[in-house]
């Protein structure tokens, strides 16, 4: 065989060769994107406002479940998903209650020591994500429903809340670290507690010394181009609901709570309770009921507010999620055997490319005799 036969024989092995990387790496780009990795380019978010002075989350009612940190079979979905959340909101996120299912019942003790490992591991797994989190108590900080007549334990279930998630400590004195206001840029937040005691029980109203306190800041705040108060039920109704107990404020519209809101020109109220969506506008106020329940719901959603100069914008998304027909059926005690969160839970891959999807849209700008809607779409 002369040279140039040889060389060329090397260069037919060569090119077979290379032919045969690029094939590889061609597979192995489909079997990555085929599994429900959660590697950077997975977070497919709607792009952040990127003139923006502020931009923020909503997510109440996340879990409702008692959910560990790390919980097996559940990580890579909360990755993609608290991922995207920080990218969507990285000031800041709000939460209006419900974090775990929380059915602890049968002492102080219990209390104490299940909120220390459930509620730490909550705030442990958004310091990891290192996402600001602003937390508002629900009816299951104070053990659900039945919790609220459970007039020893419900104080505990208080200070425990105080104590693990240490929000701003600038509330009305007897709700320290349950009620509370900050501000970022031109947008003031104020996060209540809706939950009061009325002797027998925790009524679901927003009164006397937290009004009070509520007053003096939204005063303080009409400086701020826009004003936003976060609590977990709703004031008006009737609203979406699907496996919540539908609580809502006592006196509603008429509340001394909702005249106050709207003597002082709040911009939106957002909360949750009822796990869909619903939102409306009356009195000049939007109120925006949100979250879904991570363990059960299929579809989920998740609110984006992103504030500018002289406007602000809030942006509703859907997605869904993927379970397994198993259900944890340890740490829920009080619930029936299907009543659970599901084992296991995924982002499909569809889902992933296509991204979480808007339904709906509002953008509120500000005018010299009072803020106004200007665009209003989808849900809203």
């Amino acid at each position: 065989m002369d040279r140039y036969s040889e060389k060329k024989i090397i260069l037919q092995k060569i090119v077979v060769l290379i032919s045969i990387a690029i094939f590889c790496g061609y597979i192995t780009k489909i079997q990555a994107n085929s599994g429900n990795n959660n590697s950077e380019s997975s977070f497919d978010f709607p792009t952040t406002e990127n003139k923006a002075n502020i931009n923020f989350t909503s997510v109440p009612d996340l879990f409702n479940w008692n959910i560990k940190y790390p919980q097996p079979g559940w990580e890579d979905a909360m990755d993609w998903f608290l991922g995207g959340m920080k990218k969507e909101g990285p000031d800041f996120m709000l939460n209006a209650g419900d974090v775990m299912d929380a059915r602890w019942w049968n002492s102080k003790e219990q209390v104490l020591n299940m909120t220390n490992e459930w509620w730490g591991g909550f705030k442990k797994r958004f310091e990891d994500k290192d996402i600001e989190i602003y937390i508002a108590p629900g009816d299951h900080e104070y053990g659900d429903d039945q919790g609220l007549s459970k007039m020893d334990l419900n104080s505990v279930f208080a200070k425990q809340f105080v104590s693990i998630f240490n929000m701003p400590k600038n509330g009305p004195e007897n709700m320290k670290g349950l009620a509370y206001s900050f501000t970022k840029g031109n947008v003031a937040v104020i996060s209540v507690n809706t939950f009061e005691n009325a002797g027998g029980h925790l009524s679901i109203t927003v009164s006397g010394e937290q009004l009070r306190w509520l007053e003096e800041q939204l005063q303080k705040y009409q400086g701020k181009d826009f004003i936003i108060v976060q609590g977990h039920v709703p004031v008006l109704g009737p609203v979406a609901s699907k496996s919540s107990s539908a609580n809502m404020l006592e006196e509603g519209a008429e509340s001394k709570f909702w005249k106050t809101m709207v003597k002082y020109g709040v911009d939106a109220y957002l909360c949750g309770e009822h796990h869909r969506i619903t939102a409306k506008k009356y009195d000049g106020i939007w109120q925006i009921v949100h979250g879904a329940l991570w363990g059960t719901h299929t579809r989920v959603n998740y609110l984006r507010g992103s504030v500018f100069d002289n406007s602000l914008k809030l942006e509703l998304f859907r997605f869904s999620v993927e379970y397994s027909d198993a259900f944890i059926q340890a740490d829920h005690p009080h619930r029936g055997p299907t009543n659970k969160p599901h084992k296991k839970v995924w982002v499909s891959n569809k889902t992933r490319a296509e991204g979480p999807k808007s339904v709906g849209e509002l953008i509120i700008e500000k005018r010299e005799n009072g803020n106004i809607t200007t665009r209003a779409t989808g849900e809203f």
